[in-house]
């Protein structure tokens, strides 16, 4: 053997000293995986509070120009049906997000990494609600407390909206927060309302809401169960809340409300709504 070649086999790995590297690389990758996980969770929350803020600033701003009043959720014009996140056309099937009630007061146009969005929930994880495959929101807007004539339920015909000055506890009123909502057919659809815990029938009052839409997905364990939820409050705040266990909830999707009863987060003074 000459000399160069005693030195590389000197030099060179052996198959057991190789298979030991191997081991200490991937015992550090498991090492840190839960660390980048759950750095990269703070991240899409941190994100996910920015857009609420945004949104919820915005909502402020309109009530400033509408004489206080809260924002409505549904407008009706013939074919056009304009939601705060943008307006839609039944004959042509296409939204349009530069006309949404919400929108003079934002400055991101939609997509799957915009203000109308939260990171959490990207555009794959759920089924796109109404009649276009455009986006809408992952966020839901509270109008069933703040606009209820407007949130799309017939029977709340006879209900007003609400002026946010008029609102006991701006700071505990919910503007708007993570939202789901689970179809019939059981494939989770995002959810552009947020509805309370108890929902409101004429002649009957409140009764128990068994389809809530408030989704509990921050920081949830390897994604089932329950985290928490990011929600803007009327007083401009954003807040990270837990699931009430003693709510109704939808525990496969992680969907439920922050409190058994409306008040004073999702619907105030409950008791002077309309028979």
């Amino acid at each position: 053997m000459t000399n160069s070649t005693y030195a590389q086999s000197k030099h060179a790995f052996t198959l057991i000293e190789l298979l030991v590297v191997i081991a200490i690389i991937a015992l550090l990758i498991s090492i840190l995986l839960p660390a980048l996980s759950r750095a990269r969770q703070t991240a899409q929350s941190a994100i996910c509070a920015s857009n609420q803020r945004q949104l919820v600033t915005g909502w402020l701003m309109y009530t400033d120009d509408h004489r206080g009043f809260a924002m409505p959720h549904l407008r009706t014009n013939g074919a056009d049906r304009q939601y705060w996140y943008g307006s839609e056309n039944l004959l042509t099937q296409s939204l349009d997000h530069s006309k949404g009630s919400l929108n003079p007061y934002l400055s991101d146009a939609p997509g799957d990494t915009s203000v109308f969005e939260c990171p959490n929930q990207p555009e794959d994880s759920y089924h796109t609600q109404g009649s276009t495959s455009s986006f809408t929101s992952t966020y839901g807007y509270n109008a069933y407390g703040l606009s209820p004539a407007t949130t799309g339920y017939y029977e709340l015909y006879r209900q007003r909206a609400v002026r946010v000055s008029d609102l006991d506890r701006p700071s505990k009123q919910l503007v708007f927060a993570d939202t789901l909502i689970v179809l019939f057919s059981g494939q989770p659809s995002n959810s552009a309302l947020l509805d309370p815990p108890q929902l409101f029938t004429p002649g009957l009052g409140w009764r128990d809401n068994f389809s809530p839409t408030t989704s509990f997905r921050h920081g949830k364990s390897k994604g089932k169960g329950f985290g928490t939820t990011i929600t803007a409050r009327a007083d401009g705040s954003v807040t990270h809340e837990e699931h009430d266990p003693k709510a109704k909830a939808i525990e496969a999707h992680g969907i439920g409300s922050i409190s058994v009863s409306n008040n004073p987060a999702y619907v105030q003074r409950p008791e002077r709504w309309r028979q």
